[in-house]
């Protein structure tokens, strides 16, 4: 059995947009994720105990806090990896005023865009996509799932 499905698709235009970003903890391929790194960076400012955070032992305070803080507050990062960004944070705070001259409170986060690419954006809503099938798959799902769809035999 086929199926095919004809649908009336909106206006679209493919766009440049920044699509691999470069954080102090890693590389993200989302906005969001990017956006969710500096919350916690400005969380962990706000910390009365920072100082002592970053100055205390690496192995036996530092990465455990860091590894607790990842996993409690970028719940985007899959738990296998947790180990792994507990880790760039930690070497992120280790000697944090000796490496940069500054002290951690001062520090303003920020991120750099690495690569960019061609996405499709609807004119009618804001989503993008990668590619023409992408945006395609995804109006053919909210066509079918209206209520009011049919499907005819042909």
């Amino acid at each position: 059995m086929k199926i095919s499905l004809e649908i009336d698709v909106p206006e679209f235009d493919w766009i440049d947009t920044p699509t691999l970003y470069r954080t102090p903890i890693g590389e993200f391929n989302d906005i969001q994720e990017v956006k969710e790194i500096g919350y916690l960076i400005e969380y962990l400012q706000r910390l009365d105990e920072i100082e002592w955070i970053i100055n205390s032992n690496h192995q036996h305070v530092r990465h455990p806090f860091c590894r607790e803080l990842i996993r409690d507050r970028l719940r985007f990062i899959p738990e296998n990896q947790i180990y792994w960004f507990g880790e760039q944070l930690s070497y992120f705070l280790q000697d944090f005023e000796k490496r940069t001259g500054r002290k951690f409170e001062e520090y303003e986060y920020k991120y750099q865009v690495l690569s960019n690419g061609k996405k499709i954006q609807f004119k009618t809503f804001s989503m993008m996509f990668d590619t023409e099938e992408a945006a395609l798959r995804h109006i053919a799902k909210v066509y079918t799932s209206r209520s009011d769809f049919k499907f005819e035999k042909v």
